[in-house]
């Protein structure tokens, strides 16, 4: 608990916990006199966006513990479930944005829960797919457990469902394979899901469906955890499989689950009735006695329905046996309706691309920057290389042994990165190797009158994050 009662106390723990950095203190600071409260300096810090609403709300309650874990700070709370809450956080110095997921009090002083937590991130911060939601760090402050990951931009499949109420056959078929496509290459790992529902599949603002909260992912974590009711986060699972004498941690589960989500995103109905009893969860009836999928959408394609049919069915025996067979017929009925592309199966160069770390190559020449750049980048799984001059950089591509993305930050040498970006950008576009330069923004009018910016050659101004950054490299990276 913290007691602020001055305007002085206030602005020492706000810089000292890392909530506030100085220039920001003083950004407010001429405005206030000397008569205000702690309360109305935080609303006046929240009005100008340098304070959060639940950053205000916890210091005015003095519920300040665990506002800042590591380098991050927290934002806002994005979900919240029995074991763990999700906020949107930043790191301390603003530049990238993150998802941290923080263990809830009630299991921070159970040893095998907090272990359970931790063992599930390290799991799974090996996974490396487009459609999964990566960790980055794992960590623990005092009583607080926590781990972040990559902050998707959009929401989860109930959210989207709440607007768009179904999804086409078409647009169902393109999400269920990229969720399948993950649970493949997680299993190829060793892990199962085991927690499969709409609100743990997020769908980005580009329209792709990503993975998270792999519950207890995989038999090592069960091993740890008692027995399958004990398992509180795979209820659902435990019920169905002891239901129908499959193993536990059975593969064939996460399809019986795919499927439900399938159903639900065709029909806009919900597979089951939904409720927060536990025994009413542990009934195989509860799963078992879904309405026929034709009954409610009876216009559906009958190679959607049958793939529906066959991820739900009560036998284990019956249902698809991997998730590879489900991804073929998923494939055979996105061929059929018009959806699949060429570009989905990736040929020998991309396959070889995803087993090694992306090669960005740097223009530029600011020690302090590149070092911070290097940090950021590597962290997130790119290689990094830099050269010195825009000239330097094309000499690379033209090479035999040319980077996989190019970024030039032209603060420093902005004349010479608008002769060569041209160039620039015709060898990449040959080459399919995506370069983006990032200009100051009073040299706007300059850049646009001499550039056009591609697909593969993109032009960008100051201020740009290094999230942005990025962002724009990742989707030529998982493409």
């Amino acid at each position: 608990m913290v007691d602020l009662n001055s305007q002085d106390e206030l602005k020492s723990f706000l810089i000292a916990s890392q909530l506030l950095r100085a220039d920001q203190w003083q950004q407010v600071e001429a405005e206030l006199l000397n008569g205000e409260d702690v309360s109305a300096i935080l609303q006046l810090m929240e009005g100008r966006h340098l304070l959060t609403p639940l950053q205000t709300r916890r210091i005015l309650n003095g519920d300040t513990e665990g506002l800042v874990l590591g380098n991050y700070k927290l934002l806002y709370r994005n979900a919240s479930g029995g074991f763990a809450r999700v906020y949107r956080a930043e790191t301390v110095d603003g530049q990238e944005t993150v998802a941290v997921k923080l263990l809830r009090d009630r299991w921070a002083s159970d040893p095998a829960a907090v272990a359970g937590f931790h063992r599930e991130a390290r799991i799974c911060q090996r996974f490396k797919h487009p459609n999964i939601v990566p960790i980055y760090d794992v960590g623990s402050e005092g009583d607080f457990h926590y781990f972040t990951m990559e902050f998707v931009e959009g929401g989860n499949l109930r959210d989207f469902l709440r607007v768009r109420e179904t999804l086409s056959p078409k647009e169902c078929l393109r999400c269920v394979y990229e969720i399948c496509s993950a649970l493949e290459y997680a299993l190829e790992k060793g892990a199962t899901h085991r927690d499969l529902k709409l609100t743990n599949v997020l769908m980005s603002s580009h329209g792709v469906a990503r993975l998270v909260d792999f519950g207890l992912a995989g038999a090592e974590v069960l091993a740890h955890a008692g027995t399958s009711d004990d398992v509180h986060r795979a209820l659902e699972y435990a019920s169905l499989e002891r239901g129908t004498n499959a193993p536990n941690n059975d593969p064939r589960s996460d399809i019986f689950f795919v499927g439900s989500i399938m159903y639900e995103l065709l029909t806009g109905t919900p597979t089951w009735p939904r409720t927060g009893d536990r025994e009413e969860r542990k009934l195989l009836s509860r799963y078992t006695n879904t309405a026929p999928i034709r009954n409610i959408a009876p216009d559906l394609p009958a190679c959607v329905v049958n793939i529906v049919q066959r991820m739900m069915k009560v036998s284990p025996s019956d249902r698809y046996q991997s998730v590879g067979e489900a991804i073929a017929d998923l494939k055979n009925a996105m061929v059929e309706l018009g959806e699949w592309r060429e570009t989905d199966e990736p040929d020998a160069v991309s396959l070889h691309l995803m087993s090694r770390p992306f090669e960005l190559l740097v223009v530029d020449s600011r020690k302090k920057r590149k070092a911070a750049l290097k940090a950021y980048f590597t962290k997130h799984g790119f290689a990094m290389s830099f050269v010195a001059e825009p000239t330097m950089a094309l000499e690379r591509l033209k090479s035999s042994s040319p980077p996989d993305g190019l970024l030039i930050l032209a603060d420093r040498f902005t004349d010479s990165a608008l002769d060569c970006f041209p160039q620039i950008q015709a060898y990449a576009r040959s080459m399919k190797t995506p370069c983006l330069a990032v200009f100051p923004a009073e040299e706007r009018g300059r850049v646009d009158g001499r550039i056009r910016g591609t697909r593969y050659g993109a032009t960008a101004y100051q201020p740009a994050t290094l999230r942005e950054i990025r962002v724009h490299f990742e989707q030529f990276s998982i493409s």
